[in-house]
């Protein structure tokens, strides 16, 4: 849930917390915070932006919030229309995910939700291509990336790297799930050619699953990317996805990849936030729903869910419909 719809869900309920609320299978368990955040404001010196800015605290973006009253922020990079050289690759600060003090206790809370019946999951909101971009800057690293930069490759070997400490420590700490999102899908296709993606973001991933499950060989890798990104679907198999998210349905046939990958991958999402969850009639959701549990939970293998968070413009009465008809197919 966005900021003001979250707002809206405690006006009707009366509580804090949907995930207890509404009593969902997972609860959230991951790192620490850093013991000494890193000053970002050096990276940024000269540059002026319209609006509150905020550095995210591991990896230095900022986060800029032009209107109050939005919870959508525009994102700044560090070296965004700057020379990025393979020195600057290799000095940037990247979180320190093997300090054993950002796990101090995880294990502990892992076993004492899932004494409760829950599973525990740790899903990093993004990976290699978007904490690399985020970086760099969004059409100077896609440059990069055509051309065979060598700071691009180094950039992207530190940050894999990083990401698969965390995941690999966690999963370390009995996590039931861990993975990443990586937004690589257009609604229509690839942000970039299946080519680049499989020669310089696969083997990347693939190193960070293999890692993650020596490490807790019973977990399972979630994977998110909006978009269309049903070509590399065999090549997220292969390298070892358990869970697809979000099989956004404005974007690829949700039942049709059911029918072909169901039998080597499970699946979470397909619920269009873009289209029946802010327009569609509370029945126009319900039928959806039902939808989705007849053709993507044939057989099982299916987390019904929201494509993506929840946006202002979705009407309560339409999230009261996806919660009661998620619960009429299930019991």
């Amino acid at each position: 849930m966005t900021p003001p719809v979250l707002e809206v869900f405690r006006q009707h309920t009366g509580a804090s917390d949907p995930a207890r609320y509404y009593d969902f299978d997972l609860s959230w368990v991951g790192p620490n915070a850093a013991s000494r955040p890193t000053d970002w404001a050096p990276y940024y010196d000269g540059r002026t932006f319209e609006g509150r800015v905020d550095f995210e605290s591991d990896w230095g973006y900022a986060m800029v919030q032009k209107d109050p009253g939005s919870h959508f922020r525009h994102y700044e990079s560090p070296f965004d229309a700057k020379d990025f050289t393979p020195d600057d690759a290799r000095r940037y600060p990247l979180p320190d995910y093997r300090n054993p003090m950002r796990y101090a206790g995880v294990a502990e809370r892992n076993r004492q939700i899932q004494a409760q019946g829950y599973a525990t999951q740790f899903v990093m909101g993004f990976s290699t291509f978007d904490f690399s971009w985020l970086i760099r800057g969004f059409e100077m690293f896609l440059a990069d990336l055509a051309t065979e930069e060598e700071s691009a490759r180094i950039l992207m070997d530190r940050v894999s790297d990083t990401v698969a400490d965390a995941l690999e420590n966690v999963a370390a700490c009995g996590a039931d799930i861990v993975g990443c999102g990586e937004d690589v899908g257009m609604q229509n296709a690839l942000i970039m050619g299946p080519d680049i993606w499989r020669r310089e973001i696969k083997p990347r991933f693939r190193k960070m699953i293999s890692r993650t499950k020596r490490a807790n060989p019973d977990v399972l890798f979630f994977y998110h990317s909006d978009g269309n990104i049903a070509e590399i679907i065999p090549d997220l198999i292969e390298i070892g996805v358990d869970i697809l998210n979000p099989v956004q349905p404005e974007c690829m046939d949700a039942a049709a990849i059911k029918a072909e990958y169901g039998d080597r991958l499970s699946f979470n999402g397909a619920i269009g936030t873009q289209t029946v969850m802010p327009r569609g009639t509370p029945a126009e959701v319900r039928a959806a729903v039902r939808v989705a549990f007849e053709t993507m939970g044939r057989d099982g293998g299916y987390c019904c869910a929201p494509s993506h968070t929840l946006e202002p413009e979705v009407p309560w009465d339409n999230i009261v419909a996806f919660v009661e008809a998620c619960r009429e197919c299930i019991y």
